[in-house]
């Protein structure tokens, strides 16, 4: 095959990939999928390896190397028809990340046999469980963290499965719009079918699977070269992950995280052995997690321009002890590990790197959703006659600080690592909900002093409107701060608040729920991010300008850069002269 040919064949089951994901979120109820882009779509080959994907969650395309299939497995390549459509949720039979990702996996037919997969992702705001918005780490295991979902047919010959459609819908406080968000994925695995078949028989279906072979045998080469620059060694690291604030009787005690990374040659072992055993509470990560969290660091540290598809991953080997929180077993509850202890794993891995690669690292991040969601009735009469809905569920992720780079102060305000997902427009959230926004803003101070400066977190305020609703939110870093690189100083920890009646309630990153009601004030604050370098250090007119932009407050410059007095007062005034 010509370079040209082959280039067009690459580069169209990109374009696949992205168009399915913009038909999900066209079509989608959830806000979260429409406005926040939380769904992801991929194309398979015939034997259900990753080639292409679009530039969606990491989190979900990782795992999806494992949740295919297993989804195919399950029903049997054999069993499978034009038109078929998988569905899958369960991290324990499905291979899944956590129970809110629902994966479609649609086999692509030409001539009566099978050429590709296509899948989509998306996460569903509500799958029952617990509590509304089915994101509650204060759960004893799986069953409590919404329906599972083991891979079974939703489509048979392009016909959905009513009794299953009904049972997992009825499964939801919000049938109605799971309804549209089921019906977008569908749609974003059609237009993969299509746009697929389209280039088979344009080019050939040898064509097609010659090119997919060739992307992913590119890739690989590409990352074992990467790897060989990278210096032979073993690097080891071991952090904790905090533990679920839960009734009494369950552990205080923060579970042990370790990593041994052997680096040789074009080829590197991740070894987790000596990590806790699982814990109570949604903070336990499924194998295929730990997977994708391995799988991204090696691909953050190496060479970013390289076409992400699994051969990126071939060189890569992993183990972890079953049954601990890095490879969980059933029942353990799992809905935190994802967006939680996922990004603990990045972090614990890129302070084992440190070493190895230097100018790839960044201060520590705010590793976390920090998701804020509410659940209730909608006390707007006109709303809820316009739409058709009495409950109102809300999911609103946050963005907090991304740690500061060999070169390069931290990103303020950002989504890090395995998540991609927006916030939540104010707009949106303020149309659709019974919440008001009233303040969305960088605080000062939250990220680590250095000679470069860590990412600053954000701040939102909610008033609430509901008669009665209940607002959970899931982070990290409640206790322990996202630590600098090199002398860099630690950023600020997670804050969350409710205000009612004048009464202050501190609602902890792991633990239960918040009853509230209309009036009361909450307070989400993610974590802030870690410095790079001494701060002593730091460039001053830089340090000037960060006082004009208000993300270093006054204090901070004798405080956490150590200028002396007399420096400070000339530096202020310097600023104050600029503006």
């Amino acid at each position: 095959m010509d370079i040209v040919t082959y280039e067009i064949l690459r580069s169209s089951l990109f374009a696949t990939a992205r168009e399915m994901k913009l038909a999900m979120m066209r079509t989608a109820g959830s806000p979260i999928v429409h406005s926040g882009g939380d769904a992801s779509a991929a194309v398979f080959d015939a034997e259900m390896q990753l080639v292409a994907q679009g530039n969606d969650i990491p989190t979900m395309l990782g795992s999806a190397v494992i949740s295919t299939r297993a989804s195919v497995e399950a029903i049997g390549r054999d069993r499978l028809r034009p038109g078929d459509v998988i569905v899958s949720n369960d991290v324990y039979l499905g291979g899944g990340n956590h129970q809110p990702d629902v994966q479609f996996t649609r086999p692509v037919f030409l001539d009566g046999e099978i050429i590709a997969f296509v899948m989509t992702r998306g996460h569903w705001s509500d799958i029952g469980g617990q509590l509304p918005g089915s994101y509650t780490t204060l759960t004893w295991d799986v069953f409590a963290e919404g329906i599972r979902i083991p891979p079974v047919l939703l489509y048979r010959d392009d016909r959905p499965v009513e009794d299953l459609v009904t049972l997992i819908l009825q499964n939801t406080r919000d049938p109605a719009v799971r309804l549209l968000d089921m019906q977008a994925q569908y749609a974003g695995c059609v237009v993969g079918d299509r746009r697929i078949t389209e280039i088979a028989r344009r080019y050939g279906k040898d064509a097609l699977a010659a090119a997919m072979r060739r992307a992913l045998d590119h890739s690989e080469r590409l990352m074992r070269a990467a790897l060989r620059a990278i210096p032979d060694g073993v690097y080891e690291a071991e952090d904790a992950i905090e533990p679920v604030t839960g009734p009494a009787g369950w552990s205080r005690d923060p579970v042990p995280i370790r990593v041994k990374i052997t680096k040789q040659g074009d080829g590197i072992h991740f070894d987790y052995a000596g990590s806790g055993a699982q814990a109570r509470g949604g903070i336990n990560c499924p194998f295929s997690v730990t997977c994708n969290s391995t799988w991204f660091t090696v691909k953050a540290i190496t060479d970013v321009t390289i076409p992400i598809n699994q051969g990126c991953y071939r060189p890569v080997t992993i183990s972890a002890p079953e049954g601990s929180i890095l490879n969980c077993t059933f029942p353990a509850p799992v809905v935190a590990g994802n967006t939680e202890t996922s990004p603990r794993i990045i972090d614990l891995l890129l302070k084992a790197l440190s070493a190895a690669v230097p100018e790839r690292v960044v201060g520590q991040s705010n590793c976390g959703a920090f998701s804020g969601v509410f659940g209730g009735m909608d006390p707007d009469a006109a709303r809820v006659a316009a739409t058709g809905r009495r409950f109102v569920g809300m999911i609103d992720p946050h963005a907090g600080g991304m740690g500061a780079r060999a070169t390069k102060d931290g990103v303020n305000g950002v989504r890090v690592y395995v998540g991609n997902a927006g916030s939540s427009a104010v707009e949106i959230i303020e149309q659709t909900s019974p919440v008001r926004v009233e303040e969305w803003s960088l605080v000062p101070d939250t990220g680590g002093a250095g000679t470069w400066r860590g990412g600053l977190t954000s701040r939102r305020v909610y008033r609430v409107a509901y008669d009665e609703a209940t607002f959970t939110v899931c982070g990290e870093r409640g206790i322990h701060p996202p630590l600098g690189q090199f002398g860099g100083a630690a950023g600020a920890t997670f804050r969350c608040e409710v205000t009612r009646d004048g009464q202050v309630t501190q609602v902890p990153a792991k633990g239960g729920h918040e009853i509230v009601h209309a009036g009361d004030r909450v307070v989400l604050q993610p974590a802030g991010s870690g410095g790079y370098g001494n701060p002593r250090d730091r460039d001053r007119t830089r340090l000037r300008d960060d006082l004009l932009d208000g993300y270093v407050s006054a204090e901070a410059l004798t405080r956490d850069y150590g200028l002396t007095a007399e420096d400070a007062a000339a530096m202020l005034a310097e600023a104050a002269a600029h503006g």
